[in-house]
Order: C-alpha cells, then sequence, then structure tokens
C-alpha cells in the first residue's frame, strides 16, 4: 500500500495484480471497483456509497458485487477512490449514506430480528433463574441434610484429636469438639471413631503425632492450643485440620487473615479479653499499680497477647513486669522473681507453658500473699483469687460444628476462619478473703466458694 493526499486516500494492487483503492470514513464498508464510466463515477459493486465529484450517490447492484468478490478472492476488498479531492458535500455525507443503505438491506433486517431473538432468550433466561432460586436454595438445605443422614447411617468416620497437655481446659475443649460433631450427626460410638493424642506438654512431641495421624486413615485432625495448630500448618499434608482454643490463629501461621488462610485449615480463634481483665484486677485491688506475669515466647499466641498486653497497661499506667520461661517447671521461680519487683498482683495469661505450671504460680503466690488472676476459668479450682477468659467449651463446640460440615463434604478452603470469644469470670470467696480483698458488689453473682 502507499499514502495518497491528506484525504486517507490508499491505492494498491490485490493478489492478482488487479489496482484497487480504498477509503475509511470511520466505519468499515467493503467495496470492490469496477471500472469509471464515461461521466468519470465510480462505479461500485459492494456496500458503500459512490463519491464523485458531483457528490456520493449509489450505483451498481449490491448482489453482483458480493457474487462477484466472493468468486474473485473469497473475500471483499476495501477500496477507495480514484480522485484526488472530493467536495464538502461528499466529506460529510459517505459514511451516513452507507449506514442508510446499510440499514435497508436483507442483512440489517436479519440482524435485526436475531438481535431481538437473543434479547427475548435473556429477559426469559433471567427470569427463570430468579424464579429457581428459592427451590435451589430449598434442594441445597436438602441436599446438606441427606448427606448428614447418609454420613450418620451409612459409613463409620474417624476423626482425630491432638492436644498439647491434659487439664481442665483440656477436658473442656475435648467436649466441646465432641458436642458439636454431635450436633452436626456425628456421635461418638455409633458413626464416629475419636483418637485422641497428648503432647505431653512438649512441643517436640508434636510434629510426629501429627505426621502419624497425616498418614493414617482418619478422616479429620481436630487441634487443641496454638503449638499445635502450628505444628499442623507445617506437618500436615493429606488431612483436613480444624483448630479450636486457639489465641490467634493468624498469628500460629494459619493464614493471612480469616477468609485467605490455608487451604485444608479451618477452625475457631479466641482471642482474651485483656482490657477487661485488667478493669477487673484494679477492682480487686485498688491502687493497682504494677502487675507481675510470666509467658514463654516459643509461643506464637503468648507473644501476641503480651504484645497487646503491653499497651493495654502502658494506656492504663499499670506496670507490667514480665518473666520468659521455656517449661513449666520455671513458673515458680518466675512468681518468686517477680515478687521481688514490687508488684501487687500475679498474671498467668493464656500461655500453655504456664497453665502447664499453675500449681508453681499458686505456690509462689501464696507465699508472696499475692492475688493471681488467671486467664483459664478452668484452672481456678486448681488455685487463685479470680479468672477472667474466654469459655473453652463455646469455642470447640463451634469448632466441632465446623468439622462437622467438613466430614460431610465441605472444603475447609470455602469456611472462614471464625472467632468465638464467650467471656467467662469467676472470684474464688475464700481465697479472697484469706488476703483480705474486698468483692465488688458487681461480681456478686460470679462469686464461687
Amino acid at each position: 500500500m502507499q499514502s495518497g493526499d491528506q484525504h486517507r486516500w490508499t491505492s494498491g494492487a490485490d493478489d492478482s495484480g488487479e489496482e484497487f483503492a480504498a477509503l475509511s470514513y470511520g466505519a468499515s464498508f467493503c467495496t470492490l471497483i469496477d471500472d469509471l464510466d464515461a461521466e468519470g463515477k465510480v462505479a461500485v459493486y459492494g456496500w458503500a456509497p459512490v463519491v464523485s465529484r458531483a457528490g456520493p450517490h449509489w450505483t451498481g447492484p449490491a448482489s453482483r458485487c458480493i457474487s462477484a468478490a466472493m468468486r474473485e478472492s473469497n473475500r471483499l476488498f476495501s477500496v477507495r477512490f480514484r480522485y484526488d479531492r472530493y467536495n464538502s458535500a461528499s466529506q460529510k455525507e459517505p459514511a451516513a449514506s452507507a449506514m442508510r443503505f446499510y440499514e435497508e438491506t436483507a442483512v440489517w433486517t436479519a440482524l435485526k430480528k436475531l438481535a431481538l431473538g437473543l434479547g427475548l432468550i435473556a429477559l426469559f433466561s433471567s427470569i427463570l433463574l430468579l424464579t429457581d432460586l428459592g427451590h435451589r436454595k430449598t434442594a441445597s438445605a436438602a441436599s446438606t441434610k441427606a448427606r448428614a443422614e447418609a454420613g450418620t447411617t451409612g459409613r463409620n468416620f474417624k476423626a482425630a484429636i491432638v492436644y498439647f497437655a491434659r487439664n481442665i481446659g483440656t477436658d473442656q475443649c475435648i467436649q466441646g469438639l465432641i458436642d458439636g460433631l454431635k450436633a452436626s450427626g456425628f456421635d461418638e460410638g455409633k458413626n464416629l471413631e475419636i483418637r485422641r493424642a497428648d503432647a505431653q506438654g512438649e512441643m517436640i512431641n508434636i510434629p510426629a503425632i501429627l505426621q502419624n495421624y497425616d498418614n493414617s486413615d482418619v478422616d479429620l485432625i481436630m487441634t487443641i492450643s496454638t503449638p499445635c495448630l502450628v505444628g499442623a500448618c507445617n506437618k500436615v499434608k493429606h488431612k483436613p485440620v480444624v483448630f479450636t482454643c486457639v489465641t490467634d490463629p493468624i498469628a500460629a501461621g494459619a493464614g493471612k487473615s480469616h477468609i485467605d488462610h490455608l487451604p485444608f485449615v479451618t477452625g475457631v480463634g479466641s482471642f482474651p479479653p485483656i482490657s477487661n481483665t485488667l478493669d477487673m484486677m484494679q477492682k480487686l485491688v485498688p491502687g493497682l499499680r504494677a502487675v507481675g506475669t510470666m509467658y514463654n515466647p516459643a509461643e506464637a499466641n503468648s507473644v501476641k497477647e503480651m504484645s497487646a498486653a503491653r499497651e493495654v497497661f502502658r494506656k492504663r499506667g499499670v506496670r507490667l513486669e514480665e518473666i520468659a520461661i521455656a517449661g513449666s517447671n520455671e513458673v515458680l521461680q518466675a512468681v518468686q522473681i517477680l515478687a521481688g519487683r514490687d508488684i501487687r498482683a500475679v498474671w498467668v495469661p493464656a500461655d500453655n507453658t504456664a497453665i502447664e505450671g499453675y500449681e508453681g504460680a499458686v505456690k509462689g503466690a501464696k507465699d508472696a500473699r499475692l492475688p493471681l488472676i488467671t486467664d483459664e476459668c478452668s484452672e481456678l479450682p486448681r488455685g487463685g483469687v479470680a479468672c477472667l477468659g474466654i469459655s473453652l467449651h463455646s469455642a470447640a463446640l463451634a469448632a466441632g460444628k465446623l468439622g462437622g460440615r467438613v466430614l460431610l463434604g465441605a472444603d475447609p478452603k470455602d469456611l472462614l476462619l471464625e472467632e468465638v470469644a464467650v467471656e467467662e469470670l469467676a472470684i474464688s470467696r475464700g481465697n479472697a478473703d484469706q488476703l483480705g480483698l474486698t468483692i465488688p458488689p458487681e461480681f456478686s453473682q460470679k462469686v464461687r466458694p
């Protein structure tokens, strides 16, 4: 192709060497030049106007043009006119004239009918879709129920529960999981076999336990505590995992958010109400200026809780003294060290290592005549003045129901990580009396003997 003048003319030759010319008016119309008549007009066979010095007009039968073009090259040539100039009328009118001509053709009529037909199809499809939504929801619910019935009356399922250490809190978590599974139609001893594994308070035992279940015939692995969840995130490759009794699953490595998480993991997190715990401390111990605590920095949940606690205590003007521990046998010594730092209370957070050595904290606080407060209300019968934390059974119950959904076929990646933090508070009247503490009336409904 070679460029012509400023009016967008282009000339050249087709595949056979025959000369042709082309012009675009902002819309694509294919034409095929035949020859010039005696008056200097262009004889055009196709879907375009003829332009001459006298202005635009039409010439040549379109049907003959199309047939000829198809015979010649199986395509329509884009052509222009061989004139150097065309007048102002031809600059304004050709495209509009071409469109009017195009609209009058049988093709345009067919296209209009096709568009109308497609529009009606889309309209009726939308109506059918909307009217069918209710039926689909009902069918989905019925399908889920049918799957549940099939699961509870057909094959037997197997689930493994892995926990860090056996204590009262762990027992509450286990019972919550079992209750949640039962609410979903899976009853231990009937259509569900539950295998339990205790890491005996040693993190080094967790990976081997999880790998063993990952390579076994269990259908589901359920973890209790942050250390067990961390191990599952790193070691489990083949089984779905549901976790519970975890402070912060994101900090434990379960995902980037409650929506964007590991595809084989789901469960329930429960962050402790630190601010409310400090409120209770200040009401039980008027003039509270310093609190001592201990935690294991190897536990992601404890690191996250301590980070949040420092900010809460700082804003309240209460000094927080911390001791890092590596094992449960260090708890007593940690409390003894804290007692020498002019503290007015001892706080045992939701740290698995500290809870494992809870008796040491009770002894240390009693020897120093300091009130002991903990996040774990399940541990208050073992000693201490008060507790404020989350209901472990409530969190595990929700996780058990998630486990039931997974056993029924739900994909963990489609289930959001949940946050269930039902607060529970209790105060031991006997232990408070021994320290001469007055229990505020607002806590009268939470007092235990």
